[in-house]
């Protein structure tokens, strides 16, 4: 276990986490090469669940499993990447996933809902937390296959680029992403039982995504979007201190 682990085991230990799969994925899709990709080469939205299932596996094998774990989880991953390519069809433009600035994207978007979430329901984390746990991302980034010199340097460097994709011009909606978009945000395959709390899912993601990805998507922040993300956020950050490590914890992170 490297130094910097310790604090990426902690973060993203934290259950609560998952609240934010939705926003991340949603950032991932406003990229047209990213949409393309998932809409050409998954089963999405019918195995949308086990996807989802897959992704957080290897994702947490990355982060907290020991060494060899984590290297086969990142070479899972890898292989999978390898094997994605096709043409982005709005543009008519190339794209292979392995690509690092597409891969650098994901993982942006990942470290940038973390650090929203967590802001949200547990506290802000400090300057200095939110460098080292930045600084420890790097690791899976390296493991994803992003090289040194693609990856922002600093934090602020990081949040610099994030802005910078914000605004700039780079994402977009394209009909791949919105349908997309749309099946996240309510997904067909999901039994009846768990509409209620696939709706308060969509309430919370709306609220948490950036103005510009709203823009985009013509997502509007109703007035129940702000009274959930707040109401939910308010009791989170007073129950979630007091509860037990083992109970707020992901199974991985203990």
């Amino acid at each position: 276990m490297t130094a910097a682990r310790p604090v990426l085991q902690r973060v993203h230990g934290e259950r609560i986490l998952l609240v934010g799969g939705q926003r991340s994925l949603i950032l991932q899709l406003a990229h047209p090469m990213v949409a393309a990709a998932v809409d050409e080469h998954s089963d999405f939205p019918r195995g949308a669940l086990r996807r989802l299932a897959r992704t957080i596996e290897l994702t947490m094998a990355v982060i907290h499993g020991p060494a060899r774990e984590r290297n086969r989880a990142a070479s899972r991953i890898r292989k999978t990447h390898d094997r994605v390519s096709g043409m982005e069809r709005e543009a008519g433009t190339h794209y292979r996933a392995e690509e690092p600035e597409l891969l650098l994207w994901v993982l942006a978007t990942l470290v940038d809902t973390v650090i929203t979430v967590h802001r949200h329901f547990l506290r802000p984390l400090r300057d200095e937390e939110e460098a080292e746990y930045y600084e420890a991302m790097k690791e899976p980034g390296r493991a994803f296959g992003i090289p040194d010199e693609v990856m922002p340097p600093t934090v602020d460097a990081f949040h610099r680029y994030v802005d910078g994709m914000l605004g700039g011009g780079e994402l977009r909606a394209t009909a791949a992403g919105r349908g997309l978009v749309a099946q996240v945000l309510r997904p067909s395959t999901v039994p009846l039982w768990l509409r209620p709390g696939t709706e308060l899912g969509r309430l919370l993601t709306v609220a948490l995504l950036p103005d510009r990805i709203r823009e985009l998507f013509d997502l509007d922040v109703s007035p129940a979007s702000g009274a959930a993300l707040a109401a939910v956020s308010k009791v989170s950050r007073i129950v979630l201190p007091f509860v037990p490590w083992r109970l707020r914890s992901l199974p991985q992170a203990r």
